[in-house]
């Protein structure tokens, strides 16, 4: 089963599909770094983004001409010491932008002014070696190629830099007048330092060569101040047609069947937050209008600390249909056991029950949530506390006494997760009520405790049907430190009766506060943990989660195998990772 936030990408790249910007051009706000707002962060992560793609285009060019020049056996000791040089601090700029590096956005203006200064300077040195060789061993064409060749560069990087680099006009004008006015100084200081290259000079300063160079300059800067300018007219053009309403969206992070989110902010509050949307050509039958709005109205009347926030919900003009929801730091239940490996029982307790209280307040509320797995639980840090469990997507939750008249799901077809799902909600014998809940908790506990699902199988279907048939290998067989008292209680959630299990949450949770396990992690040991797993450049985008996205999930006849929807490919058992 695939998470939307299980993604190994680099700071903060998403998941690929359709977005507002390009998953690799978008923001996430950091308020240590960006007090100036949301914009200063999307145009600091921006920055960093075109610097390093602008190094890895300079680190492969000056690598491809440092091998040329070898192969040629041009060996000037200084030139090439001098490239090589250059080569080691682009690669080395490289890394620095690849790595956890988190600058301001005044270093990182910095770091850009030195880079292509860095770069100019190299061109200009270059060009200016190659003229006093022919002022010493005197060859008047090949000095005037030499001094085309140095315009040539300077127009080389002031273009680079006009598409590389974010700017108004006015600070790429401060950059770039002065690359223009380099292949002078260039001239100058041959004069200067050799007045023996006069007779050269002289050459290079008729008239129809100063036009013809000046007119170069002086249009490619033109250029390039424009361009510069374009581009960031239209970057702010976008920026303002992802408005929605009070919300300004940016990156896309996940998105299913029915809806899509993405990270956004509130425009007044500058509070981050993810908006699940549906676009109006999605929207075109009252079925999926239904289940959304359900979704939101369903998760929007539970107020425990452990269920996901929402926040806000409306349509924009256009008729597509939103809701905010609160922004988790943090990774889900899946990643974090995919990861680390499997949790020590002390862990594993801790989170679920605060996760029974979060289900307790649903099923009093008369929701059964109907798809309870890793990736719908998160270990979120919230107000100074790590490792706090949020229940998400409720994008399957029924009502225990249906009330509002409206069919949500079809007749006889199976909703869930086939991983984790309820034999009852297999065989349809019966309305699935709050112990379907129980028992899909205690698979999760049993892939958090052993790092693998309590049935695997080719397919869906086959999964599917071994809840409703197979007997649940015990936890201890395939990690044999797992606690008897610990896999006493995840049985008894595995039963294939209802009335065999824990009647609801609250018996659930006092069943694991009596494990010999269940004072052995406390919020200060998580936080240590996540201290002693810092999120590098793969974890990050972790961290960016919105809840409630629309993950595969099985709508099939119950036995009718070819309609099923889920894959399980990958999901063979294997030899489970290293204990966390």
């Amino acid at each position: 089963m695939h998470d939307p936030y299980s993604t190994t990408a680099d700071y903060p790249r998403g998941e690929a599909g359709a977005a507002p910007f390009p998953a690799r051009d978008s923001f996430v706000p950091d308020r240590r770094l960006d007090a100036g707002g949301s914009e200063n962060a999307e145009l600091r992560w921006l920055l960093q983004q075109r610097l390093r793609a602008a190094s890895v285009v300079l680190v492969g060019g000056f690598g491809l001409f440092l091998i040329r020049s070898l192969l040629l056996h041009r060996l000037e000791s200084l030139t090439v010491l001098f490239h090589a040089l250059i080569l080691v601090l682009l690669t080395l700029s490289l890394g620095l932008l690849s790595s956890t590096w988190r600058p301001t956005l005044r270093e990182l203006r910095i770091f850009e002014v030195g880079l292509f200064a860095a770069v100019t300077v190299f061109f200009m040195a270059g060009q200016y070696v190659q003229m006093l060789r022919y002022v010493r061993w005197p060859n008047s064409m090949l000095f005037l190629a030499a001094n085309k060749s140095t315009v040539l560069c300077a127009l080389l990087v002031m273009l680079s830099y006009a598409i590389f680099i974010p700017n108004t006009w006015r600070r790429a004008a401060l950059v770039i007048v002065p690359m223009a006015v380099v292949p002078l100084a260039v001239l100058l200081v041959l004069a200067v330092l050799h007045p023996d290259s006069s007779s050269m000079l002289a050459q290079v300063a008729s008239l129809d060569q100063v036009t013809e160079h000046g007119l170069f300059l002086l249009l490619g800067a033109f250029t390039a101040i424009f361009g510069a300018g374009t581009m960031h007219a239209l970057r702010l053009e976008v920026r303002e047609a992802r408005m929605l309403n009070q919300y300004r969206l940016g990156r896309k992070l996940g998105g299913g069947g029915m809806g899509e989110v993405f990270l956004a902010e509130h425009r007044m509050l500058k509070r981050p937050c993810a908006v699940k949307l549906i676009r109006p050509e999605r929207a075109a039958d009252a079925h999926t209008l239904a289940r959304f709005e359900r979704e939101v109205r369903a998760t929007a009347q539970l107020s425990h600390w452990n269920t996901i926030l929402i926040f806000d919900y409306g349509r924009h003009d256009d008729g597509t249909f939103y809701y905010a929801m609160e922004y988790l730091p943090g990774l889900s239940l899946d990643v974090l056991v995919r990861r680390h490996g499997p949790m020590p029982a002390s862990r594993v307790i801790y989170l679920l029950r605060q996760a029974c209280d979060a289900l307790h307040e649903a099923h009093q509320a008369g929701l059964v949530h109907r798809d309870i797995k890793p990736g719908n639980l998160f270990a979120a840090e919230r107000g100074g506390h790590h490792d706090v469990t949020k229940i998400l997507d409720f994008g399957l939750v029924k009502t225990l006494q249906s009330g509002d008249g409206i069919q949500l799901s079809q007749e006889d077809t199976v909703a869930g997760s086939p991983l984790y799902i309820a034999p009852e909600q297999v065989v349809i014998t019966r309305a699935p009520d709050r112990r379907a809940d129980v028992y899909s908790l205690g698979a999760v506990a049993y892939f958090l405790v052993t790092g693998v699902p309590p049935f695997t199988g080719e397919n869906a279907m086959e999964v599917m049907i071994a809840h409703t048939r197979d007997p649940v290998e015990p936890p201890s067989r395939r990690r044999p430190d797992v606690p008897p008292d610990l896999e006493s209680v995840i049985l008894r959630c595995l039963e294939k009766r209802p009335d065999d299990r824990f009647s609801d949450m609250p018996g659930l949770a006092a069943a694991l506060a009596a494990c010999a396990d269940a004072d052995g992690w406390s919020s200060a040991q998580a936080a240590a943990w996540w201290r002693d797993h810092p999120h590098g450049p793969e974890t990050e985008p972790d961290r960016l989660v919105a809840p409630l996205v629309d993950r595969p999930r099985t709508s099939v006849a119950p036995l009718d195998e070819s309609s099923t929807a889920d894959s399980l490919s990958g999901l063979e058992p294997a030899e489970a990772p290293r204990r966390s």
